[in-house]
């Protein structure tokens, strides 16, 4: 079995740095457009140079993550959670400061010495590093209601916060976490369907709450009847499918991020990359996808001690999750939201945890005989 998680982790890793370098070069031509826009034709690599940055600071997170064995990140996992409950509410107190400006309608990053840092991917990773340490420890049992109550005030704190940045898609992302880790501890079926019902009603009531959120649902529901702002996005990124064809337009002939697809380099990549390499190249970038994820919970199956395997468990879902979203946002198959596609797309916060996320993962493929 270890061997099996070893080699599981080899392809990961191998999956990943594809994955980090054929995402670099969408960056590069997804966001050289703006970039000449920006500098008044001077310069198309604004864009590239910071997201190296930043893939080489998330490797270093990595490599650190990679270094902690699990009874360190068992104790860093309270402190951790502490640490983005206290940025989340400093978001809230400081909202409209230089120190937590307003970006595209809501307040979502930290910003101090020229950096952003987003509270809530930190919420999101460290509410499963806590949730699997506590399982782990007997401190909560998911099999008992109570345990089941206090697992869900977990991940409900943090996604209170978040839901008032706003940031309705990120609280929903932080309660899908709680699910699948109560899934992983073997919470009882009656319990999590009971949360289920209530999430669900309660999305519902935020979902109907906001005009512009119902204007997302009903362009949605029904393009016809929307407004036009409300399905541009969603449209520009169909054509960019769309015209891609097999073999796509090629690389750097992309049409719609000049202009015409907002968030070209980040929210929607799959459109860009779908354009310009078609559906061969979009095939590329889902099979390493799919194998990063399958690596992962073959890591995870395989873990020998029962922290381990809710942890990769939790933080593979967690990758899932964001990547099927992007997909779906991309061919309109739910509401538009802001998702990044995971060591693709241009960002700081979402790939650092990602990559992070990858080291810990590395880390549980080689220990072993842990509680």
């Amino acid at each position: 079995m270890r061997v099996k998680a070893v080699r599981a982790k080899n392809v990961m890793l191998i999956s990943a740095s594809l994955l980090l370098l054929l995402g670099t070069l969408a960056v590069f031509t997804a966001s050289s457009f703006k970039s000449l826009m920006i500098t008044d034709s001077d310069s198309g690599t604004i864009f590239l140079f910071p997201h190296i940055r930043k893939v080489f600071v998330g490797i270093l997170a990595g490599l650190i993550a990679w270094s902690m064995p699990s009874d360190k990140l068992k104790k860093l996992s309270p402190i951790l959670y502490a640490g983005s409950v206290a940025l989340l509410l400093a978001l809230l107190i400081l909202k409209g400061s230089h120190w937590a400006p307003f970006i595209n309608g809501s307040v979502r990053w930290v910003v101090f010495w020229g950096f952003r840092i987003m509270p809530s991917e930190i919420a999101r990773i460290s509410y499963i590093l806590l949730a699997a340490s506590l399982v782990s420890d007997g401190v909560i049992r998911a099999r008992s209601g109570i345990g089941v109550i206090k697992l869900a005030f977990l991940a409900i704190l943090p996604a209170v916060l978040v839901s008032l940045q706003p940031d309705f898609a990120g609280a929903m992302y932080i309660l899908i976490m709680m699910v699948v880790v109560l899934f992983l501890a073997e919470a009882r079926f009656r319990d999590m369907l009971i949360l289920f019902l209530l999430m669900i009603t309660l999305a519902s009531v935020v979902a109907f709450s906001s005009e512009y959120r119902r204007e997302r649902l009903q362009s949605w529901f029904s393009p016809g009847d929307a407004t036009e702002a409300s399905v541009y996005q969603p449209e520009q990124a169909c054509i960019a499918l769309g015209s891609g064809g097999i073999m796509g337009r090629g690389i750097g002939r992309g049409r719609q991020q000049r202009g015409f697809l907002p968030e070209a380099f980040s929210d929607y990549i799959l459109a860009v990359i779908g354009e310009e390499t078609g559906f061969a190249g979009v095939m590329l970038i889902l099979i390493l996808l799919f194998l990063l994820l399958m690596s992962g919970w073959i890591i995870a199956d395989s873990a020998d001690y029962l922290f381990g395997y809710l942890v990769v468990g939790g933080l593979i879902a967690s990758i899932a999750v964001g990547m099927f979203v992007h997909i779906a946002v991309v061919t309109r198959m739910i509401p538009s939201t802001g998702m990044p596609l995971p060591l693709v797309s241009w960002g700081g916060s979402n790939l650092l945890i990602t990559i992070g996320t990858l080291g810990i993962v590395s880390r549980v493929a080689v220990e072993r005989g842990k509680k």
